[in-house]
């Protein structure tokens, strides 16, 4: 185990298979030393944590927690991408949508 799985491990934290495409697009990609991911869901064990419109379908609770599992799995494209969490030495941008 790495670090930074390590350190997730400490959180509760266990990465996920990372979910396959569901387009025609690239869950991650390398440009010189950047990695790009593409959008995740809140997926948990292949299913949706959440749906609906923060504030009439759901608690702001439960939109921290769709969240929380968006990143993630961006963490484990991350790791599919890299083959390590370790090599990520920083992150330039986030970029987060949310239906409220």
């Amino acid at each position: 185990m790495t670090k930074a799985e390590d350190a997730l491990a400490r959180l509760g934290i266990t990465l996920p298979v990372p979910a396959a495409p569901a387009a025609n697009y690239r869950p991650a990609m390398m440009s010189g030393a950047l990695l790009y991911t593409a959008g995740q869901l809140p997926f948990r064990d292949g299913a949706l944590v959440a749906a609906g419109l923060l504030g009439r379908d759901l608690a702001t609770a439960d939109g921290a927690n769709a969240a929380r599992w968006c990143a993630v799995n961006i963490l484990a494209q991350a790791k599919a991408a890299l083959g390590s969490l370790d090599r990520i030495a920083r992150i330039v941008k986030i970029t987060v949508f949310v239906a409220s």
